[in-house]
């Protein structure tokens, strides 16, 4: 009798729907919330926290104080470390847990400390604002002025990280990082400057950025409770309890339909400020380098673009070709319909001469070539010991007639990365309405370096150049 063979051809459909399993199986183990879970512990760790008193209260009171100084310094760093100390996450925690868990006292108490919370935030921020001899608007504070849909993200999605390392038996150190991402801090202290200042749009915009992100943070934690399966305390109904959903639903996108236009009139304002750098520097050119600086003015029936261009001996700077008002703006108009309404005004400036500059980076590309052809020559000393000796007597004349900050050059690009290229010169007073001669700095910055940027840092370069080499007067231009 004849054995029957063996099947030994696998199953690929089974093989296949086992793959698929093994590979399901892998993911809900990666995304697993309920392992290394303690809701009890998380219960109890944001009702302990939730009130406003006693240290929470004073830790309030400086870390407002902290804040309030680091955006009257323009310092993201001092800001940092105010957010990292401050209490005010615990009772907004408290606000989601208590509507998750369906516990009325939770969620009234916390809704009464988050209160006291910005009581204590906006009278600290504002007493000091009143009192402080600075208190101008710093970028760091007009940046908490324009809440938007990527705020309400950042808030949101801090809030599930915030609850989520909440919720573990081995806490992480993420709670420090959702204290800075969410950024609940500087807006309050902005708050207290429009109080302070009679500021209302930056009052208004501010606290709407500070209850956005509250608000977003606080849904986090209700959905991330609920997900988890916090014990509850029954509703008195299911209808009570859908009719408490769709409230906190309903209110948390009426609080963030704001943001949503705010987002889109952010956007607009960076592309139009994008698309008007572009046009300048398409439609100069070469000649990009004799503007000193531009600004965007809005109104509401146009825009205004103010455009300061250094002067020159010919004429005025109107006349000129290239920078003729009416040809650069039916030019503009004719690259994008966004700028229909735009009106470009050029200013000329006297500080410096648009034929000077010519001059200065003549006699400077002479510089370079002289200095370029030494270091080729010196590669053939044995060829040509005669040239060499010409060309160093060339170059040391000219440098005779310059500054002596060559060596100095290096030292300034390592202080200042964004400096692409330095050179120095000077003139003399046939070239200014002034007398004696004035050292001349000139710079190229590294590319992609913003407006903003080169607008903040020239003042720095120009006090750092100045202490360094103890000169009285100096003037900038850039290449």
């Amino acid at each position: 009798m004849s054995e029957v063979p063996k099947n030994t051809n696998p199953d690929p459909v089974g093989n296949f729907k086992g793959f698929l399993f093994s590979v399901w199986d892998f993911f809900v183990d990666l995304i697993d919330l309920k392992e290394g879970m303690d809701r009890k512990g998380t219960i109890q760790n944001i009702k302990d926290n939730k009130r406003m008193k006693g240290a929470n209260a004073w830790m309030l009171m400086c870390s407002i104080m902290i804040a309030s100084l680091g955006l009257d310094l323009n310092s993201p760093a001092v800001i940092i470390g105010a957010m990292l100390i401050s209490p005010l996450m615990s009772p907004i925690l408290g606000v989601g847990l208590g509507i998750g868990i369906n516990d009325r006292e939770t969620l009234y108490v916390s809704i009464q400390h988050f209160g006291i919370s910005i009581g204590i935030a906006l009278f600290t921020s504002t007493f000091y604002f009143y009192f402080t001899p600075f208190g101008d608007a710093t970028n760091e504070i007009i940046s908490r002025t324009s809440p938007n849909t990527l705020d309400a993200l950042v808030a949101f999605f801090g809030g599930i990280a915030g609850i989520i390392s909440g919720s573990r038996i081995d806490k992480s150190n993420a709670i420090p990082g959702v204290a800075i991402a969410t950024a609940l801090m500087p807006p309050l202290c902005v708050t207290g400057f429009g109080i302070a200042n009679g500021a209302w749009e930056f009052m208004f915009n501010s606290f709407y950025l500070f209850f956005l992100n509250a608000t977003l943070v606080a849904l986090a934690t209700f959905l991330i409770v609920r997900f988890l399966r916090f014990p509850m305390k029954q509703y008195e109904s299911e209808k009570e309890k859908r009719k408490m959903h769709m409230m906190i639903y309903i209110f948390s996108i009426l609080v963030t339909l704001p943001s949503i236009y705010i987002l889109n009139n952010v956007w607009k304002d960076y592309n139009y400020n994008r698309h008007a750098k572009e046009f300048l520097i398409n439609y100069c050119k070469d000649d990009f380098t004799y503007i000193d600086s531009w600004e965007i003015a809005k109104r509401d029936s146009f825009n205004l673009i103010g455009i300061k261009v250094y002067n020159s001996n010919k004429g005025n700077v109107k006349e000129s070709d290239m920078f003729n008002e009416k040809k650069m703006q039916a030019a503009l108009r004719a690259t994008d319909p966004i700028f229909d309404n735009t009106i470009i005004n050029i200013i000329p400036t006297s500080e410096v001469d648009l034929n000077n500059i010519k001059k200065l980076e003549t006699k400077l590309s002479d510089f370079e070539k002289i200095a370029d052809q030494l270091e080729v020559a010196k590669e053939s000393q044995s060829n040509d010991q005669l040239r060499i000796i010409e060309l160093q007597n060339r170059l040391d004349s000219i440098r005779a007639d310059t500054l002596p900050f060559q060596q100095f050059s290096g030292e300034l690009k390592a202080a200042f990365p964004i400096i692409h290229k330095v050179a120095f010169a000077e003139a003399k007073e046939s070239d200014f309405n002034n007398t004696g001669e004035i050292p001349i700095l000139i710079l190229d910055w590294n590319k992609g370096t913003s407006l903003a940027t080169q607008r903040k840092e020239k003042a720095r370069i120009m006090d750092f150049v100045q202490v360094r080499l103890g000169l009285d007067t100096l003037k900038m231009v850039q290449y």
